[in-house]
């Protein structure tokens, strides 16, 4: 007599053919083997850059970024942003925080799987995407006026505001990062070296 194994919790994850997504299967308490529900991991990734600013308040459309230096202003790169190189996710919520209060505007967030070449530099009139960073850009996302609460101001957007959410990507063969220009929709007042952090949420596949 040879007793029955059962194993209704068994999981199996493994990468699929398309080298780019994760999927499950389960064995059941019939001894079958069916695909599991597929695996979804929340991820937070904040990034932080002192806004050069030099003293200059942006004008609407102007690039936010580390540097107003020639060439030498840089993207925000949101690090191991899919769960495998080459992977894929959806971006499901996105922040926006200042240690400068009483700011009201809004942020435009450009997402690339690819490092842009477009204009970078900090108070710069943005230009993209250019025709050579379009195979790489995904999308916009914009997320709403910011609001002061005390020493700093933030905003939020997620799939119930309107912010273009959520976003699908899928990364580049080899990298699991995205690349976000910021620019800003609306006038700012930040001076120089006051830092702003911007916040993705991603669901990862």
């Amino acid at each position: 007599h040879k007793e029955r194994l059962t194993m209704s919790y068994l999981k199996i994850k493994g990468v699929m053919p398309d080298g780019r997504s994760y999927r499950t299967i389960q064995v059941n308490s019939e001894g079958q083997i069916v695909l599991a529900r597929p695996l979804v991991n929340i991820k937070k990734i904040r990034v932080r850059t002192a806004i050069e600013a030099n003293g200059n308040a942006h004008a609407a459309g102007d690039i936010l970024s580390n540097s107003d230096t020639d060439t030498a202003g840089l993207p925000w790169i949101f690090r191991d942003a899919a769960r495998i190189a080459g992977g894929s996710g959806h971006i499901v919520q996105a922040a926006a925080d200042t240690q400068v209060e009483s700011q009201t505007y809004s942020i435009a967030l450009q997402v690339y799987t690819k490092y842009p070449t477009c204009e970078l530099d900090d108070n710069a009139a943005a230009a993209s995407p250019n025709p050579a960073d379009g195979p790489y850009f995904v999308d916009e996302i914009v997320i709403p006026q910011m609001s002061s609460r005390g020493d700093n101001s933030y905003a939020v957007a997620t799939p119930s505001t309107a912010g273009n959410l959520p976003l699908a990507f899928v990364c580049e063969n080899g990298s699991r990062d995205l690349y976000v220009v910021a620019i800003a929709v609306d006038s700012t007042s930040h001076t120089a070296t006051e830092w702003l952090d911007l916040t993705l949420y991603i669901e990862q596949y």
